[in-house]
């Protein structure tokens, strides 16, 4: 009798973590792309994205991200709490060695306020800080750096999706705000790899900025995908590129 219970518990213990694994959510990831998804963070989950990658500009600086962290952390129910830097290697073309440093610090909130329903887009605001005291001194703003964006995003089928951002920056250092705007389009390939193309463009009275971000993500498990990624200047092809890869791991 006694073994039979000790069995029957056993059973019971094992499908229960069958099923809390079952029920693990996906992993969602805000890397890679330009825009931002309206997804946050169940609650006090963790996730930890991070990459790399090479920027190039004809007349400018060359720029190797040498790693970029964003830490994620569902607070509430609809909200999640954001921490993000990245370390930076980067050649003017006259220095005869690489320069080092750490981009500003960034703290950030992103809250849900619509699930979508049918066509109608889900909805989220994403709120940041970018520090003007942690940080690499010359990469410094000199005053605390705000940005806010809007997050829309519709999902049609289970393989296909589009997502939009509207939003200000301030850099910090001039009152003026750069206005963003982004659109992008998502299709599952397979299951487990998905592709998109994202149009970005930054609008400001001292020049506009049009770039376009294509790529790949690979969901190696259910809690960690992998990506690479591109972004090119069509109005100015050959000046300026961007090549990046990176992981997105659900920690909890």
């Amino acid at each position: 009798m006694t073994t039979r219970r000790h069995l029957l518990i056993a059973l019971v213990f094992i499908c229960g973590l069958c099923y809390a694994q079952e029920e693990m959510p996906n992993i969602s990831a805000d890397r890679p792309g330009a825009l931002t998804g309206t997804d946050v963070m169940p609650l006090h989950k963790l996730q930890w994205e991070t990459g790399m990658g090479y920027e190039s500009r004809k007349n400018g600086p060359h720029t190797f991200t040498l790693n970029t962290t964003l830490l994620r952390f569902g607070l509430f129910k609809n909200t999640e709490f954001r921490v993000g830097t990245d370390f930076l290697m980067w050649n003017d073309g006259q220095a005869t060695e690489p320069s080092f440093g750490i981009a500003p610090l960034t703290i950030g909130m992103k809250t849900r306020f619509y699930e979508g329903t049918g066509y109608l887009p889900s909805v989220s605001m994403l709120v940041e800080l970018k520090s003007p005291h942690v940080g690499t001194k010359e990469l410094l703003p000199a005053h605390l750096a705000p940005s806010l964006h809007l997050l829309f995003e519709h999902t049609f089928t289970d393989w296909f999706g589009i997502c939009y951002n509207v939003g200000a920056e301030w850099d910090g250092d001039t009152a003026t705000p750069t206005t963003y705007l982004g659109f992008g389009v998502y299709f599952d390939i397979t299951e487990h790899i998905g592709t998109f193309v994202e149009t970005y463009n930054y609008i400001h009275p001292e020049g506009n900025q049009y770039l376009t971000q294509f790529g790949f993500t690979w969901l190696a498990s259910r809690r960690v995908q992998l990506d690479l990624a591109a972004d090119l200047d069509f109005m100015n092809l050959g000046k300026f590129y961007v090549v990046s890869g990176g992981v997105a791991w659900l920690i909890n």
